[in-house]
């Protein structure tokens, strides 16, 4: 549905339904709003949505959506989905993601149920991979995912992936599966533009029933960055109610200055040492004087190789520097850390999800 402004567009978001003969591990989490809303960052997303753009998904298959974390790429690619198997009644889905397709393909060749796993993987009408990055530190799976999309391109069936970003960036993809991924339709799917986010904001503030003057929506929409998510514009509004109803009589400076403190609170700081050897720490349950410590226990002597290695992608800070924080180490033990570190994180995918998941704490 398309607003009455050409540069704003309203996606209609669906779930597929699960017809006889699908198969799911996925639970897409429902969407903050019954829409996407799509300005001129998000273009190539309205196309791939429309009916000329759906009729096409075989041949433009495997549809690539990439883009960061919030902003919106399982919504859309679901709703591609379900788009699709909507043209006939006898079309049916695999949803899966991509840990959870190495994991199952795991328990088939333990249990010697091959035949099965490649009946719901390769046998369907469209498969739906999110998050296929998450093959990246499991080879045997990558060559599994070529073969099946090897047979479901030849079989004139309908792929759509995910990732946070394209498939040539991501570390340990195969040769042989990017260029498969490749090979297909890419589309991108960006953060919210500010034509974008002023939409987005008068919707949720109209279904979280939250009353605010457009001053104060354009006020937040104007100000508010553009890496912003919608769940952290609705952030911002629910934080924002929650100050309003304590003070409502609040002069027009004295809103501003509310917001800008709301708006600054969803910028990341630059990290010191100690806030990442603290969220580290967190991630793998250690206290800092452990972490930081002369302990030579093996979990220890991992995450504290972690922290390292966070520290010198995400600050400035030198070997020696960081040596010295954790009770004056030497520069070449620091730099063991972060090559054993970067080494470990080719095979052992626990590591990897806890470096994303605090690169994301820290992200701008």
């Amino acid at each position: 549905m398309n607003s009455p402004s050409n540069s704003i567009a309203y996606l209609t978001l669906q779930q597929p339904r699960m017809r006889k003969g699908s198969f799911a591990t996925l639970i897409g989490a429902m969407p903050l709003l019954e829409v996407f809303v799509a300005g001129p960052e998000n273009q190539l997303t309205v196309e791939s949505l429309s009916p000329g753009g759906v009729s096409e998904l075989v041949s433009r298959s495997p549809v690539f959506l990439y883009g960061p974390s919030g902003a919106g790429k399982t919504a859309i690619a679901l709703t591609l989905a379900a788009r699709w198997m909507n043209e006939t009644n006898d079309r049916n889905l695999t949803l899966t993601s991509g840990s959870d397709f190495s994991r199952a393909f795991t328990r088939a060749i333990e249990a010697d149920d091959m035949d099965r796993f490649r009946q719901l993987h390769r046998e369907c009408d469209c498969l739906l991979v999110d998050n296929i990055q998450e093959l990246a530190t499991k080879p045997a799976a990558q060559e599994e995912m070529i073969s099946t999309i090897d047979h479901l391109i030849n079989g004139g069936r309908a792929i759509i992936v995910t990732s946070p970003e394209l498939a040539s960036l991501v570390p340990n993809l195969r040769s042989a599966l990017t260029s498969r991924l490749n090979s297909g339709f890419g589309i991108p799917v960006a953060y919210p533009s500010l034509a974008s986010r002023k939409e987005i904001l008068k919707l949720l503030a109209s279904s979280s029933q939250i009353a605010i003057g457009e001053e104060e929506l354009d006020t937040i929409g104007t100000q508010s960055h553009d890496n912003m998510s919608a769940m952290q514009l609705r952030g911002i509004l629910i934080r924002w109610s929650h100050h309003n109803r304590i003070a409502p009589e609040r002069t027009a400076n004295e809103s501003k200055r509310m917001i800008d403190s709301l708006l600054d609170s969803q910028i990341a700081k630059a990290p010191t040492l100690s806030d990442i050897a603290k969220v580290v720490g967190r991630e793998m349950q250690l206290t800092m004087e452990l972490l930081r410590g002369p302990g030579r226990k093996s979990s220890i002597v991992r995450a504290r190789g972690l922290a390292m290695f966070l520290m010198r992608q995400l600050t400035d800070e030198s070997y020696q520097s960081i040596g010295k924080y954790f009770g004056g180490r030497d520069h070449t033990t620091v730099m063991h850390a972060c090559k054993k570190t970067e080494e470990d994180l080719a095979s052992d995918l626990e590591l990897l999800r806890v470096v994303d998941r605090v690169k994301q704490r820290f992200k701008k």
